[in-house]
């Protein structure tokens, strides 16, 4: 009887053991690491280095480590005009209860005028990424002087980023410099950033929703659409009536 639980205490030991390594492993490492890129490159930039953020959990974190290193960062969100409502609403209450000083752009041509003009994307055509999300930051981070600006990309996100380094400099237009302070962490690690420093997160993640871009990206595969009827049925009432058809939602 007692052979048992002993091995029961040690095994308890060792997980813990275990756990304790690799949290001094992530915070000694990876974390530092991130700090030490946002550090580095204000050096670089002279301080002249806004944060880009999306509203998601990745830029969310970046934007925690750089406001770390520089309290006065200039911060940037690009709205496509296709954002979750939920979206737009966090940035705003993020902006109010963090202090920061905050850029909105966004594209002068409605989308959807635009997706009736020239269809919906496809996986081969991805033509809507530079008119509503390029370009408009772009054309303001020109307009500043900004060479460079910090990004939550991480390599993990898909096959084309796994050559993603922490300072990536562009081969095409927009020659804009992109530090990446989280280019090697996985879903996992962000998560626990958020939840160990007690980070507001957009709520669309607690809806289900693992990517929170534009609500109605073609991209986005069916179990999107059908969670999108269930928690924004207006949203969906408007994608399933549109015309051109939305190539998912229309088949819903």
């Amino acid at each position: 009887m007692i052979a048992p639980l002993l091995r029961k205490v040690d095994s308890s030991l060792l997980g813990k053991q275990i756990e304790r390594c690799n949290s001094r492993f992530f915070y000694d490492f990876k974390v530092r690491q991130a700090r030490d890129i946002i550090k580095d490159t204000f050096v670089i930039f002279s301080g002249n280095l806004p944060v880009a953020v999306s509203g998601g959990k990745d830029s969310l974190v970046v934007l925690h480590i750089a406001l770390e290193a520089n309290p006065d960062v200039s911060v940037i969100y690009n709205n496509t005009t296709v954002e979750f409502p939920e979206t737009l609403q966090y940035m705003r209450r993020l902006q109010k209860e963090w202090g920061f000083t905050l850029h909105i752009t966004q594209s002068d041509k409605p989308f959807f005028k635009a997706v009736k003009d020239r269809g919906w994307a496809t996986h081969e055509n991805r033509w809507c990424c530079k008119p509503y999300k390029d370009l408009p930051a772009f054309q303001f981070l020109s307009s500043r002087g900004y060479k460079a600006e910090i990004t939550g990309t991480t390599r993990t996100e898909s096959i084309y980023r796994r050559s993603l380094t922490p300072i990536k400099t562009p081969k095409k237009e927009p020659y804009i410099i992109r530090v990446n302070p989280i280019y090697d962490w996985n879903e996992w690690e962000v998560w626990r950033y958020i939840k160990e420093n007690d980070l507001p997160y957009n709520p669309l993640y607690d809806l289900g929703y693992r990517r929170i871009g534009c609500w109605c990206c073609p991209i986005n595969g069916p179990t999107h659409y059908k969670r999108l009827r269930k928690t924004h049925p207006h949203l969906f009432k408007f994608l399933s009536s549109f015309s051109p058809p939305h190539p998912i939602a229309s088949k819903i």
